[in-house]
């Protein structure tokens, strides 16, 4: 059972995480602790979004909340999954492979607003 609406959910949770992800992919990562970082928020962002499967708002019988719940946690997932290769690989890693599928994130929470919110931002990555 949820504690808050999705409003403060939103912005108590998800916009700090979001956040700190956006300062992390502001450059490319130089070093072990850079790559380790994007990996953390990453993977905390997909377990945000995780959380939105058991919202209490009339839109979660909509089969398109599921849909859109589950490809925005992969959005993050999968960065965390190219994070976590560039940690493990800082040699070869890539960054420009990283940084789309860090657009990738925001553009599915923009698709989940743009579907189900009347009010939320825009999110840029």
């Amino acid at each position: 059972m949820p504690v808050v609406d999705n409003g403060e959910f939103m912005d108590l949770f998800l916009k700090t995480t979001y956040g700190e992800l956006q300062q992390a992919m502001a450059k490319p990562p130089t070093d072990r602790k850079g790559w380790a970082t994007i990996y953390q928020r990453a993977i905390q962002v997909a377990e945000m979004q995780n959380l939105l499967f058991f919202r209490d708002r009339p839109e979660v019988a909509d089969p398109r909340w599921a849909s859109a719940t589950a490809q925005s946690r992969q959005n993050a997932a999968d960065l965390a999954a190219a994070a976590l290769f560039g940690l493990r690989n800082i040699q070869t890693a890539d960054f420009g492979a990283v940084q789309k599928k860090y657009v990738a994130v925001s553009a599915g929470c923009n698709a989940c607003h743009r579907a189900f919110a009347r009010e939320a931002p825009a999110i840029k990555p």
